[in-house]
Parts: structure tokens; C-alpha cells; sequence
């Protein structure tokens, strides 16, 4: 039987679970201290716990452990930038833990069950403007405080950025739909085509009048940073986000020949990578950044590159040539984008010049949201409104905002998380309760040389499952998506790489053990001591004291 386990030793790599034949041990991965890759994720989701119940084969409770954090696993699973996979302890033995596909994996299997409807506990409705990633998560988690919630919707579908912005071979429209679906289902009603906002459909006095107690603006980032300069109103030039709306819109303009996009950022990849599925030749990328500092994350890049889109680093747009459409674009050096305070102000050197014919030119320089509507009500600087960065509380009582028109063009898991927040806020203001309190505070990481994998090495040389990529591409679905998804094997094998790491090891169940050792021997911390007898002797009758008379 088990002696013993040091606690102070243990660092929860699941070893002894994974080894012991007679399913003896435990892990317990609710600890003060997270693990690396849980302090990295911008939306604080469990990934230590999540991992170790699919382990376990106990996939419900991992998703309904991820969606106390957020949501909507299945479509971060897809769109995430994975900042977790750079801290995960396993990439030094060999390789981290995929755990975006374990996540999309986790997601994909959650959207096929149905949601409870929760009971509705709260008279106070509640009113989101946008149904981005912010508005549908601070939707959920006030649907599921019992809270009657309205979202409204500018455009004819919801989802925002994840429906118009974010091309289909990323994001198709059915992940999108089914997480609309389910949030229907939990009682959320939405209205279309119905803008919000100072001479609009409807303005915030008329939500107020109309009973909404609450109200959370998450209108996103909506339209593309327009620029001026020669030739930019010639047929045959685009702007990034209205671009990719059109495709998602079934409006997409036809494209052939050359294709130039100007930007850096991952709009301007989406924009190439929709180009060249749509027809163009030649799709060149062309941004003020060096290709060391180009804005777009590693992995889209590395798409970009893989569809044959051409790189142009560290140019600047100065004039667009043809006569009655685009024929062609100059270009010049930026020797810097920013200056010493980190401010932009681009220095060009005006002596080294770029030259491309183009049939089309794409500009995708950043986006902006329109926020006239809300300015007689919150506070907008510089173009965002004005939130404080724990409650997300604007200058109004009553109101709250999140989102990219918040933080800017942000990441979509970290919208997810502003939308939960925001929704904690709103419920504290709707009970009375005090809204910072206690929030904001971040639990410690597990400290480094308790991490398995620095000093610890348990099971070296099990790489990471990849996921499969659809190189053929269906003539008649050119945006069908590119990326598959773990199958169930596939899904468990990964999720056992992970260490869990500061995870405790507990004996569950005792008198299964057999004394075989092999559990102490295959520890990398030492932290397990068995006793070297299963039971205990037989009392003799010597070992007896006899009774005494009194």
C-alpha cells in the first residue's frame, strides 16, 4: 500500500496516474498556484483541469469547467493566437502540448449537446448592443446568473467580427451559428437590423424607457481606417474590413491578375489569403514594419506564405496609378514606424522606391469603430469609449462597454474575457453588490523549479498531434475550412501530454494497491514512498497483553 506523498515534492505530472496499472492514483488540479499556460491565456481558462479530466475521459465536466471561463471553446479552438502553447512546460522535453486543438477538440464535442436553460432569477433585464465575441459572452454568462438579456444587432446575423469579419476557411458559419443557437436556447432573444444609438432605431433613453436596467456596449470595430492620397478613389480599390464583409455577405467583388494589400496586421493576411481564393494571380503584402516586427501573428503569416502570397516589408504607400481603374502603386522606404515615445511617425527614405502593377488594390491599415451614437451619453477618447479595465464600468451608471471598441482591435479571446467581466459587473450593480470588490487580483504561477520538465522529466519524446490541413481545395468551396479538427483518439492522446502542472497527486483508492513499487520507482520528484508490505502481520499471541485482574 501507499506510505506516503510528499506534497511539497509532488508537482502533479500525472505520472503516477498514467502509470499505475490499477488506476490507484488521483490528481487534484484545483491549487492556489496555476499553472504557466492558465496565466497566460487572456481569458484565465482552467486548462490545467480541462486537460485532466479529458484524461480522464470525462469530457462533459471539461467543457463545462471551460465555460466558466468562457463560452465558446470550439471557435477560440479555431481563431485563438495560442499565447498558452509559448508557456506550456512540455515544450522543453519535446514539444508543447497542442492545446488549441485539444480546445477546438473539447468545443466541437460541446456544441453537439444541448445547453440547460437556466432558471430565471432576476426581473432587471439587461440590454448588449453587438453581438461579437464580448456582447454573445456577456450574454451567456447573464443568462446563466437568471438575468432576461437582449442583444441587438445592427447587421441581418449575429456575431459580429466572428461572422463578417474572420474569413469561413478560419471560422465557418456553422460554429458561429450553433453557439447563436445555444445561446437561444438558454432564453437570450435577439433583435436584427436594429441600430443603437443617438438618431438611430433606437437610442439608450429609449432601452432605459423600454425597461432595460443595464446596458453593455460591445459595437466592435466596424469599419476600416481610411486613408487619402493620389488615386484612392479609382475603381479597383478596397478597404479591409468592408471587404471581407462582402465575402461573408455573398457580395464578393471578382478578382484576377495582381492584387496588392497594403497592412501588416491580420485583416490585411485574411485579406490576401480571401484574394487569392477568390481568383487573383498574384496577391502581394506590402507594410511599413520590418519582417521581424510585422504585426500579424507567426501562424497567419506562415498561411499567407503557404497560399503564395508575396512579402514587401518595411515600405509606404505614396500614390496609386492608372487612368479610369488601378493600374499599378508606388511605394518608398520606411526606415521607422514609431518614434522614441513609441508614437507612430513613420521616417521614409525617399530614395529607395517600390513599383507593382495591380489590378486591385486592398487597404487594410487598421479599423475603427463608429461610436456618434453613444457620444452624448459615455465618455470616448481617441476613438474608444472610456471603460475602467476591471469592471469595464463607463462614465455613465448603468452602462458598461467592452470589446474592441474598448481596448481596440484586440484578440478574440480577450473580448470573451471583457464580456464576462463586464457581466460580473452588471450583476454586483443589478443586486447591490460592491462592483471592484476583490476583483482583479491574479493567483501566483507555480514556481519554476517546481514546474515537471525543468529538472523533472517524466516520459520524454511523445511529440504533439498535429492537426490535419486540407491542402486540396473544393472548386466550388473555396473558403471551406482549412483546418481539421482532432479526432476523438487523436483528442485524448493529446490532452495525456499535458503535465498538469502544480497539480497535487492523491491516493484514491488504497486498498487497490498491490505494493508493486513501480509508482515510487517512475517518480521524477521522489515524492511517493510505499510501504513494503500490503497488510499488516498477524498478531501473535505473545503480542497480546493479557487483561489485568482486578
Amino acid at each position: 500500500m501507499i506510505n506516503s506523498i510528499d506534497s511539497q515534492r509532488c508537482t502533479g505530472c500525472g505520472t503516477c496516474t498514467k502509470t499505475c496499472s490499477l488506476d490507484v492514483f488521483r490528481l487534484d488540479p484545483d491549487q492556489h498556484e496555476i499553472s504557466p499556460c492558465m496565466e497566460a491565456c487572456p481569458a484565465g481558462v482552467d486548462i490545467r483541469k480541462n486537460n485532466y479530466l479529458i484524461q480522464q475521459g470525462r469530457l462533459a465536466e471539461a467543457a463545462e469547467n471551460f465555460r466558466k471561463a468562457h463560452p465558446f471553446p470550439a471557435i477560440t479552438g479555431r481563431v485563438c493566437f495560442h499565447p498558452c502553447e509559448s508557456k506550456c512546460s512540455r515544450a522543453r522535453l519535446d514539444g508543447a502540448v497542442n492545446i488549441n486543438a485539444v480546445e477546438q477538440f473539447l468545443g466541437d464535442f460541446d456544441i453537439q449537446n444541448p445547453v440547460p436553460r437556466p432558471v430565471v432569477r432576476h426581473l432587471e433585464k439587461v440590454a448588449i448592443v453587438g453581438s461579437g465575441p464580448a456582447g454573445l459572452s456577456c450574454a451567456y454568462f447573464l443568462a446563466e446568473k437568471g438575468y432576461p438579456v437582449t442583444v441587438f444587432e445592427a447587421m441581418p446575423e449575429a456575431g459580429g467580427m466572428l461572422r463578417y469579419g474572420i474569413p469561413a476557411y478560419r471560422l465557418p458559419d456553422d460554429v458561429v451559428l450553433a453557439q447563436v443557437e445555444r445561446l437561444e436556447s438558454m432564453g437570450v432573444q435577439f433583435r436584427y437590423n436594429t441600430l443603437i444609438g443617438k438618431d438611430a432605431d433606437l437610442s439608450l433613453d429609449d432601452l432605459k424607457k423600454r425597461g432595460f436596467k443595464a446596458v453593455l456596449l460591445a459595437p466592435g470595430t466596424t469599419t476600416s481606417r481610411k486613408v487619402q492620397m493620389e488615386g484612392i478613389d479609382l475603381p479597383g480599390v478596397f478597404w479591409g474590413l468592408e471587404f471581407l464583409r462582402s465575402i461573408r455577405s455573398g457580395a464578393a467583388p471578382a478578382m484576377k491578375g495582381s492584387v496588392l494589400v497594403i497592412g501588416g496586421g491580420d485583416v490585411a493576411v485574411d485579406a490576401a489569403i480571401s484574394a487569392r481564393k477568390l481568383g487573383a494571380e498574384k496577391v502581394h503584402m506590402i507594410c511599413l514594419e520590418d519582417a521581424e516586427h510585422m504585426p500579424a501573428y507567426p501562424h497567419n503569416q506562415a498561411d499567407a506564405r503557404a497560399e503564395g502570397i508575396e512579402f514587401h516589408c518595411g515600405f509606404g504607400p505614396v500614390s496609386i496609378s492608372g487612368a479610369e481603374k488601378v493600374e499599378g502603386m508606388d511605394f518608398k522606404r520606411c526606415l521607422s514606424v514609431l518614434d522614441a515615445e513609441g508614437r507612430f511617425a513613420p521616417v521614409f527614405e525617399e530614395n529607395v522606391s517600390l513599383s507593382l502593377k495591380a489590378d486591385a488594390v486592398i487597404f487594410a491599415i487598421g479599423q475603427a469603430t463608429e461610436l456618434d451614437g453613444f457620444a452624448d451619453k459615455v465618455q470616448i477618447e481617441r476613438g474608444r469609449i472610456t471603460a475602467d479595465p476591471i469592471t469595464f464600468q463607463s462614465s455613465e451608471w448603468g452602462i458598461f462597454a467592452a470589446g474592441d471598441a474598448v481596448t481596440g482591435p484586440a484578440s478574440v479571446v480577450k473580448a470573451i474575457a471583457g464580456g464576462r467581466e463586464a457581466a460580473e459587473s452588471i450583476d454586483r450593480m443589478l443586486i447591490g453588490a460592491d462592483i471592484p470588490a476583490r476583483r482583479g487580483v491574479k493567483r501566483p504561477v507555480v514556481q519554476e523549479e517546481k514546474l515537471p520538465g525543468v529538472n523533472i522529466l517524466p516520459g520524454k519524446e511523445i511529440r504533439p498531434v498535429p492537426r490535419n490541413e486540407r491542402t486540396a481545395v473544393v472548386p466550388s468551396e473555396p473558403f471551406g475550412e482549412k483546418t481539421v479538427g482532432l479526432d476523438m483518439e487523436a483528442g485524448f492522446t493529446e490532452a495525456l501530454r499535458c503535465m498538469t502542472c502544480g497539480s497535487r497527486a492523491v491516493v484514491a483508492y488504497t486498498d487497490d494497491c498491490m505494493t508493486c513499487f513501480f509508482c515510487e520507482l517512475n517518480c521524477p520528484s521522489d515524492a511517493i514512498f510505499v510501504h513494503p508490505f500490503k497488510e499488516r502481520f498477524a498478531r501473535t499471541l505473545d503480542q497480546i497483553e493479557p487483561a489485568k485482574q482486578g
